[in-house]
């Protein structure tokens, strides 16, 4: 049956006001993904504003400058729900905002919510839990014993931390499979390319793109993410596989089993939809997407001569290509 036919006509007219504010800027594809999945499953229902806290680029004394003031203009005129997107808003705004009864619907949060919100009583939402591990088992399936040792690289953001506490739990160094694992956490554009040019040398065999979002120059600017992927595919002198779908194509990643953010808008969205129908946002228990898709690029798969083992599918379902 049609999710339209479930909810109140009033919701259906689009007379409820929903305020989205996302941790990072517009052109991030990871945001442009969960909001038009957003926009388009709330279209009619709900109108929608959506402000940005651009924490990937700016500081932490900038970033929380403007939760402030996006606190206080929601205090002024509350809407009828907040939509918060990835770990950064969800840390600043999630409590305030809950403990002025204002339902909360959060996506992308990569740790425990409870550590942000305490108890959930006006929360619920989406979680994001890329699959780090499995993506490295899977590659050994890809590249066969020729896969000894791999590196994977992020950034040093407050997601990379997370990350690396929670997945990871703090190790750096870690054996799974058969494959020996290391993790770094790098903060300037220069030290990431002295990683990828050195990996083979230092006995690796393959490079895990995570996170590259924060790293910054020599004079500590902040460095555009598309100008670190197409430089890290351009000069790694080993393939490079990713955990993001908008990290896969021709002069990014090969591919791997990646996680996208549509998937997380659409679930946030229906979860806003039963709040507005009457559920209690603290009687809702958060939710995890569909648990990731194999995507290639086939330029990347040829340039690196791989061939994918007919078994792949078989494990993860349909394999989907891209330029």
């Amino acid at each position: 049956m049609c999710l339209l036919l479930l909810i109140p006509a009033a919701v259906a007219a689009g007379d409820y006001r929903i305020v989205v504010i996302n941790s990072y800027h517009a052109e991030h594809p990871w945001v442009r993904a969960h909001n038009d999945a957003l926009s388009a499953r709330l279209a009619g229902r709900a109108d929608l504003d959506i402000r940005y806290l651009d924490t990937k680029r700016t500081t932490p004394a900038q970033y929380a400058e403007l939760a402030g003031r996006f606190l206080a203009e929601i205090i002024a005129d509350p809407p009828d729900v907040v939509v918060l997107t990835d770990d950064n808003a969800v840390k600043l705004l999630g409590r305030p905002l809950m403990d002025r009864h204002i339902p909360v619907v959060f996506l992308g949060v990569n740790e425990n919510p409870r550590k942000y919100l305490g108890e959930m009583e006006m929360a619920t939402g989406v979680l994001e839990r890329p699959l780090y591990k499995r993506s490295l088992l899977f590659l050994n399936e890809i590249m066969g014993p020729r896969l000894k040792h791999c590196l994977i690289l992020f950034d040093s953001s407050a997601t990379s931390e997370v990350i690396f506490d929670s997945v990871f739990r703090g190790h750096k160094r870690m054996i799974l499979g058969n494959t020996g694992v290391e993790l770094e956490l790098i903060e300037t554009f220069a030290q990431w390319k002295e990683r990828v040019l050195s990996a083979r040398q230092r006995g690796f065999d393959a490079i895990f793109v995570g996170l590259y979002h924060t790293l910054t120059d020599g004079e500590g600017n902040h460095v555009e993410s598309d100008e670190v992927l197409g430089w890290t595919s351009a000069n790694s002198p080993l393939p490079v596989f990713a955990y993001w779908d908008f990290t896969v194509g021709k002069g990014k990643a090969v591919g791997g089993l990646v996680n996208s953010g549509g998937p997380q808008g659409e679930a946030a969205a229906d979860l806003v939809l039963d709040i507005l129908a009457g559920q209690a946002p603290g009687s809702i228990y958060p939710v995890t997407p569909k648990e990731g898709q194999f995507l290639f690029s086939r330029f990347e798969l040829d340039r690196w001569n791989i061939t994918l083992p007919a078994t792949l599918a078989g494990e993860g379902g349909t394999i989907l290509y891209v330029e």
